[in-house]
């Protein structure tokens, strides 16, 4: 099954449409044993969840808080918290990819929200387009760390994993990662000589600034708040989101109107009906897998080789890497949670640490070669080369790497929010 879905990705077929021939090839290799009526039954399944309505919710707020004039004020806010420093802009747009996190909750969304407003920008103050391409798209990376998460809602669905505790477990990570970005862009920008630094503001002017931000900065507040207060679900929290997001763009900063809105949900559907149409054609792969106890199968294999916890996780990281390089996060998840988490829990690693690896390799994928969707939008807004933007990133990836193995082998970096907050 994997080989002829990679087999049908290496010839440029869709990914669902890949996942979906691979399963049916399974599911007839499989005989009698695997009826066919089990494709239409395991896509409904896979996608009649009450917390994956919380997908086009996430989504729709960040269109929604994005044409209202969301972003421009992020932007402008965090260049005014660290625009003044060596490659200011670089750092600003880090920043701003921080606070735009808690809103999307999309790394794709990150890239093309950020990275129309501060990669031409960066350009016209005199920084190079691969620098300023591969600055907005790591730290786009920070968009599904940082929750809310649409990676983790669907790895908590697949796991049967707390939504809540997920969405805790990323926030010293997205940070440390955040902050790791600025020091190799500090790095960076001083040997290219970018000594632009942002003009300074006044303290009136950046009172301004700070007030237009806390606006957009309350929705995550709001998300969070009404989730571990336990007055929301995160599905309801997401529909509470794109209401607070309407009232923003609407009444306050007034730039958002009712004729914005058919548009807006239209580009929200769309989006949904990608993830979940893949959702529930990874489904089916992930059945056929389970009905041939493969996952049994894996666990005893690799534990036959060794039961050294620390090179078991060594190779899982290896793996999702490797497979985040050529396989749509979503799908990824969905195909390889049921095989991977026996073995995580078998060498005594608990779902929701196993959970926080697994969605931040899978999330590095989005800027990896040769299918990280990421680095498509920002080559193309930068008008730059893939391979160009390839050779510029690889410093950024690494220390996003640093973060994941300190995660892996220090857990207690990643888990010590939801230990505070009892999910542990």
């Amino acid at each position: 099954m994997l080989i002829v879905m990679l087999a049908f990705l290496a010839g440029g077929i869709p990914i669902v449409f890949a996942i979906g021939l691979a399963s049916l090839t399974g599911m007839l290799v499989v005989g009698a044993g695997a009826p066919l009526i089990m494709i239409p039954n395991s896509m409904f399944n896979g996608m009649d969840s009450f917390p994956l309505m919380a997908v086009p919710f996430f989504v729709l707020a960040g269109e929604i808080m994005n044409r209202g004039g969301i972003t421009v004020r992020l932007v402008r806010f965090a260049n005014a918290l660290v625009g003044r420093f060596t490659g200011g802009l670089a750092h600003a747009n880090i920043v701003a990819s921080m606070l735009f996190a808690g809103i999307t909750g999309s790394a794709l969304a990150d890239t093309a929200a950020i990275g129309s407003t501060m990669i031409p920008a960066m350009r016209k103050a005199g920084y190079d387009a691969d620098y300023s391409a591969a600055v907005t798209a790591s730290s786009s990376l920070i968009g599904p760390i940082i929750p809310p998460s649409i990676t983790m809602v669907i790895f908590g669905v697949t796991a049967s994993v707390s939504i809540g505790g997920l969405f805790l477990s990323g926030i010293v990570p997205g940070i440390l990662i955040g902050l790791g970005l600025m020091v190799m862009a500090s790095i960076i920008a001083r040997r290219r000589g970018y000594q632009m630094a942002g003009e300074a503001i006044s303290p009136r002017k950046f009172v301004a600034l700070t007030g237009n931000a806390l606006l957009a900065l309350m929705m995550p507040v709001i998300i969070l708040g009404g989730i571990f207060g336990g007055i929301m679900t995160p599905t309801e929290a997401a529909a509470v989101a794109v209401a607070y997001s309407l009232l923003v763009g609407m009444l306050v900063f007034r730039e958002l109107h009712l004729k914005d809105l058919p548009i807006l949900f239209l580009r929200a559907g769309r989006v949904t009906a990608m993830i979940m149409i893949i959702v529930g054609v990874a489904r089916i792969f992930a059945d056929v897998l389970s009905s041939e106890q493969v996952p049994q199968q894996l666990s005893a294999a690799i534990m036959s080789l060794t039961d050294n916890k620390w090179l078991i996780l060594l190779l899982m990281n290896l793996f999702l890497l490797l497979v985040g390089c050529v396989m749509d996060t979503t799908a990824a998840i969905i195909i390889l949670t049921p095989v991977l988490l026996p073995v995580a829990t078998s060498i005594g690693l608990d779902p929701l640490t196993f959970g926080i690896i697994m969605c931040i390799n899978l999330i590095i994928g989005l800027a990896t070669p040769p299918l990280g969707i990421c680095l498509f939008v920002a080559a193309d807004i930068a008008n730059i080369s893939f391979e160009k933007l390839v050779m510029a990133i690889w410093p950024f990836l690494l220390v996003e790497v640093a973060v994941l193995l300190l995660i892996t082998y220090v857990p207690e970096v990643a888990m010590i929010v939801p230990r505070y907050f009892g999910y542990l």
